[in-house]
């Protein structure tokens, strides 16, 4: 397999793992970190990227919404937990439930949506594999911008 073909791979098997609706889930987790290892074992140097290789706008837009999508369904699952422990069958859990509903067709939504996945890992030399870089300002911005 080509080194192309590898970050293809480990760039669809990240963007699945960002995508799936059951947050909970660690394998998919071990296989992005034993690509890398291989990766690594070739000789391929693993960074993070800097101001140069950082996500494109439409890049970070669709990873602001995984990421909220994400924190919704891990708050709603921790909410449901606690109201069982609180009150065991009287637990009003409907909200959390639809809440973790709406993130999972989202989530489910936006796999779709970019079927080729974002790369988020680009060969930026020719022994060097770069995450790219997320800057902090675009978040901080945009997120200004979501609340006026």
């Amino acid at each position: 397999m080509t080194i192309e073909e590898q970050l293809a791979h480990l760039n669809k098997v990240t963007w699945i793992v960002m995508t799936e609706p059951d947050v909970n889930t660690k394998t998919f987790n071990i296989n992005i970190t034993n690509i890398l290892n291989d990766l690594y074992k070739e000789g391929y140097l693993i960074c993070v990227g800097d101001k140069e290789h950082s996500y494109r706008i439409g890049e970070l837009r669709a990873i602001d919404r995984l990421v909220a999508w994400i924190t919704q369904i891990s708050y709603a699952q921790s909410e449901i937990e606690d109201q069982i422990a609180m009150y065991e069958d009287d637990a009003e859990t409907d909200k959390f439930d639809e809440m973790i509903h709406e993130a999972e067709e989202g989530l489910i939504a936006y796999r779709k949506l970019h079927p080729d996945a974002i790369a988020f890992f680009i060969k930026t030399d020719w022994n060097k594999i770069t995450l790219k870089y997320y800057p902090t300002t675009y978040s901080r911005s945009y997120y200004y911008i979501r609340q006026h």
